[in-house]
Order: C-alpha cells, then structure tokens, then sequence
C-alpha cells in the first residue's frame, strides 16, 4: 500500500470517528442516535435548560410574594396561587426543540420508523419552514399554553446576543395524530424588513417562555417559567446550517 493510499484511509478515518451523530444519513440513526438529537443536541440542549419557577396553590410569603416549601408554618402566609420554589428536589426537564430544523424533523420521523416496522420503508424527507419554530411537547403543556392567562407574545421571545429581542409572531396548537406529541409551535419571523432576523453564525440565543394558565387544576402543571439557550453556530449538518 503506497504512503498516499495510507495518508488517505487515516484521514478518512479521522472524518468518521470524528462526525457527528447527526452528520449521518438519517435512515442509518438508530435509537440511541435519535433520542440524543431529541433530548441532548444543539437542537435541543439538554444542559442549559432551567425550569426557573413553577407555579402551584400554597403558601405566599408576604413580603416577597413567592410561595416556599417551608416546613414551619407561617402565621401570616396566604393560601393563593403563586411561584412555588423547590429546594429540596431538582426541577424536571421541560425539553424545548428548535423545530424548524431539518435534523430535528428526521428525526421524528425515524422514531417512528424504528418503532413502528410499517414504516421501514417510508422515505425520509421535510420541507423549509417560513419561519424559525421552537416547540414544547406534551398535552399539559399545550393545555397550560393555550389557556394562558396573559399573551403569549408578551411573555415567550429570543434574546439575541446584542441585548435585544425577537417577538414571537404567533403560537400554534397541534393535537397530535398517531405516535406524533401534542406540541406548542412557537413562530419567529426570518426575516424582517428583508432582514436576517438571527446569523448562523451567533454563539447562543435564548429562549424564554412563561406562561399561567387561568384554570387552576389540582396536581396539575399550572405554569411555567424556563429559559433555553441554543448555539447557532454548532446548529449545522456537514457544516451547513440547519435552523
């Protein structure tokens, strides 16, 4: 074997070990590939996620107007609904996608492939969205959102790396059908006024979502408050940006 035929394989070696999960093709992802550009990519960055408060009947402090997990009763506390602050136990993972994403798409599709064998043969394919889509699973979820007490588009945005804001344009509602999850599509516009709205190029944009629902429900998630950070700039699929 010539010294250029060895240059060769080591390189292409390197290539290999060194891809990402999602740099394959998509109908070779197995399980354990797609539950972890699900649950832990840069399309869905398990580890900056933060559940800030979450909020529940009990009891108010007055003078910060938080509710605690006291353990001694407090004389002047009230019984209303209101921010509940766990210390005693981590808060759960509220997993936000960013949806418009191709990666992100396939791989739904796949799940339902590898669970499902009557869909083996399914081709794997999306299209371009309009607009930048972030989204929440999960029929509670949806619930909480879409009986929101206040307007979404005054409570769920991006922060950009410049300080300032993207608004969101609008929430949409999916119940789901078959193995799909009911979601919540938060909607951000590409572009305004012919204008790039985020660069693939940006170290990070955060996502943040609050939200109350207005019918309070015994042992129910009543609110939310999280925050999401994503680094565009490791969004990408063979160096190309996936957003």
């Amino acid at each position: 074997m010539s010294t250029k035929t060895i240059l060769f394989s080591c390189l292409a070696l390197a290539t290999v070990l060194g891809s990402s999960t999602w740099d394959k093709a998509p109908e070779k992802w197995n399980l354990k590939d797609v539950y972890r550009i699900l649950q832990d990519s840069p399309w869905s960055p398990a580890e900056s996620k933060l559940i800030e408060a979450e909020f529940a009947p009990g009891e108010v402090d007055p003078q910060t107007g938080v509710i605690s997990d006291r353990t001694k009763p407090n004389p002047n506390a009230q019984s209303v609904p209101g921010i509940r602050l766990h210390r005693d136990r981590p808060q759960p993972v509220v997993p936000v996608l960013w949806w418009s994403s191709k990666t992100i798409r396939l791989a739904e599709q796949r799940l339902r492939q590898l669970h499902d064998p009557s869909h083996a043969t399914q081709v794997l394919q999306v299209d371009e969205l309009p607009d930048y889509v972030l989204v929440i699973e999960g029929s509670e979820h949806l619930r909480l959102f879409r009986d929101a007490k206040d307007d979404l588009r005054d409570t769920v945005f991006l922060e950009l790396p410049n300080g300032s804001a993207l608004d969101l344009a609008s929430v949409r509602f999916v119940e789901g059908a078959e193995r799909d999850e009911p979601r919540t599509e938060f909607h951000f516009p590409r572009e305004i006024d012919g204008r790039a709205t985020i660069d693939a190029n940006w170290e990070r944009v955060i996502f943040h979502c609050k939200a109350t629902a207005k019918t309070v429900l015994p042992s129910h998630e009543n609110s939310l408050a999280l925050r999401a950070e994503f680094k565009p700039r490791a969004m990408r699929v063979r160096g190309a940006p996936d957003l």
